[in-house]
Order: structure tokens, then C-alpha cells, then sequence
């Protein structure tokens, strides 16, 4: 009986062994969100209005239609499964895509922002949107202003508070019932602090700071942490660092750099994938180089990747994860 037991074992082992998969294996076949990225400059049209789709399917960028506008570093948020593209350089319009109506076309909103606005942030909290920051065109400066969007015609933005400092080219994360923004610029260069704010007191605290000060960078929010990808620090230099900050406690956790340096880059999570696409970096030529490259990174692991190329190299645009529930292209 023990010998049969011994045997027994050894063939569970085997099969088991052989049903294990790989560290790699299903990457790119398991099944995730496809992802759309509009906007952006670069690349041959230069037209700021090209829409594409990433299918983990297909492994391929597909176009689909094309905004109405030009959008470059605009900001973008999905609200009642409409996403809404908002303003970005020299612009205004509100544009939005109705991700439930196939074939996706871009539709101009009916109201515009009250006035141009580029390198904000926009959050949806409980069905409010929050407008964060930003240059106004209107007053020829940077925005220290946080406001409610009204998604009304003419639409309107409510003052809720000020920041202590006015910031362009931020971030924004919603953790639980905060919203956490890092740092962005002010007219003396970039920073390095994370305010936490309460929309339901309508309170403003700092919160510990980023470990470097940080502009044009990308996040994504993975569990209780914001992962923070890239970005130009106080001197200008164009990084591939990676971080994770607790979003309870501001503790720092490096992740393995990307292989890539970016800034005006943008990120998607689909499970625990992340994505990063496009951006700026300065080649050994001291040139601006906008990039098509893509990379991905699984939660866990030691590498970055690189995922198949967009069709155009673009720099502040917006992304999204599509639904799975529904195939685009």
C-alpha cells in the first residue's frame, strides 16, 4: 500500500507538472479589457483626432473614429458609460463616445467648459465630476482651482477649493472616498506634493511627499496603491522610473523600471496589467523623439515588455479600458 501510495503521488506530480503553465504563458491570451487611446500629438497627421483600439485578441491597433477636434493633453473620465474627452490645448469642446452604441463615433457634447483649458485633471466621485488644476487660457495662468463640472449646456464649474499652488501636468487617483493628486508644475518647475482630498467636507490635506519632483507623468490605481510611471523631475530629464505610493500611508515600493524613458505618456491597468503607451523622451541626439512604443508590465513580476507598436507615435493623449462584454474591432 505504501508503494502505491509513493506511485500515486508521483503521478498526481506529473500531471500536475504538465497542467503548470509557464511565468509567460497566457500573457497575451488571457482575456482582458481592450484599450482605446485618442488624442495626442505625433506621428504623421499631427491632427490630435485619431482614435485607435488595442485588441489583446488580435494583438493589433485598429482605428475607429475619429474625434470631431483636435485634443492634446486633454483629460477624459467615463460617466454612465459615456466617455467624455474634455478640452486640452487651446480647447474647450467636450467630446463623448458612447462605449454602448457600435460602431463607436465621437459626438460633441452639447456643452462646452466655460472657458480653455489644457493639463487638467477630471475625476468622477459619486456622479460629481471634479475638475483639478490646469492652464485657463482665459486667465493666461495656471490653475490653482478645484471645482465640480456641471454637465449642463452652458456647462458650469462650481469652486470647491484652492490647492496651495497652482499645478498643470498632475495626476489624479480616487482611493475609497478621496481623491489623491501628485505633483504636476507650477511656474517655478515641478513638485513633488500629494494633496488628499475629501469631497465631502470639501477638505484639503497634504499628504507625504513623491520621493522626486515629478511632472507629465503617468498612474494608474492598483489595491491601495497609485503606481506612478515616468514623468520629467525639476531639471527636465525625461525618466523610466517606476513607483508605487500607499495611498493610506505614502510609503514608496520601487518597481523595476520601464524600458523606456516617457513623459506625456498615458496608462491603463486590466487586471494586474498595466500598460503604458507613447510619450516624449530626448535621444542621444538631445532630440525630442515622440514615441509609438508600448509596454506592459504584470503585477508581481521582474520585467517590462513590449506589446506591438501603435499604428502613429503620440504624446498627451487620453486612455481607457474598453468593457469586455463587447467586442470593437
Amino acid at each position: 500500500m505504501d508503494q502505491i501510495k509513493v506511485m500515486m503521488n508521483q503521478l498526481v506530480e506529473r500531471l500536475l507538472a504538465n497542467k503548470r503553465p509557464s511565468p509567460t504563458d497566457g500573457m497575451l491570451n488571457a482575456p482582458r479589457e481592450d484599450i482605446l487611446i485618442a488624442g495626442g500629438y505625433g506621428g504623421l497627421s499631427k491632427t490630435g483626432k485619431n482614435t485607435v483600439i488595442y485588441s489583446w485578441e488580435k494583438n493589433g491597433w485598429f482605428d475607429v473614429s475619429q474625434m470631431n477636434e483636435k485634443h492634446i493633453t486633454a483629460s477624459s473620465f467615463i460617466y454612465n458609460d459615456l466617455l467624455f474627452v474634455v478640452g486640452g490645448i487651446d480647447s474647450k469642446t467636450i467630446e463623448t463616445l458612447d462605449l454602448n452604441h457600435l460602431p463607436l463615433k465621437w459626438m460633441k457634447f452639447i456643452g462646452e467648459l466655460p472657458y480653455k483649458c489644457d493639463d487638467h485633471q477630471t475625476v468622477v466621485y459619486q456622479q460629481r465630476v471634479i475638475h483639478i488644476g490646469g492652464y485657463n487660457y482665459g486667465q493666461k495662468r495656471r490653475s490653482n482651482m478645484i471645482s465640480e463640472l456641471q454637465l449642463t449646456s452652458p456647462c458650469t464649474m462650481n469652486k470647491l477649493r484652492e490647492m496651495p499652488e497652482p499645478r498643470v501636468g498632475h495626476c489624479a487617483e480616487i482611493f475609497e472616498d478621496k481623491i489623491l493628486i501628485f505633483g504636476g508644475e507650477d511656474h517655478r518647475g515641478a513638485l513633488d506634493g500629494v494633496l488628499e482630498l475629501d469631497p465631502k467636507k470639501n477638505e484639503c490635506k497634504e499628504m507625504p511627499p513623491l520621493p522626486l519632483r515629478l511632472a507629465r507623468m503617468a498612474t494608474v490605481r492598483w489595491r491601495d496603491q497609485v503606481v506612478v510611471f515616468g514623468g520629467r523631475d525639476r531639471d527636465g530629464r525625461v525618466l523610466n522610473d517606476v513607483f508605487m505610493y500607499d495611498c493610506k500611508t505614502g510609503k514608496i515600493t520601487a518597481l523595476p523600471r520601464m524600458l523606456e524613458e516617457r513623459h506625456g505618456c498615458c496608462a491603463v491597468i486590466t487586471g494586474n496589467t498595466i500598460v503604458v503607451m507613447g510619450g516624449e523622451n530626448i535621444n542621444a541626439n538631445e532630440k525630442v523623439q515622440t514615441l509609438n512604443s508600448v509596454e506592459y508590465f504584470r503585477m508581481g513580476g521582474s520585467t517590462w515588455k513590449y506589446l506591438t507598436a501603435m499604428n502613429e507615435a503620440r504624446w498627451g493623449a487620453v486612455a481607457t479600458v474598453l468593457p469586455s462584454t463587447r467586442k470593437y474591432v
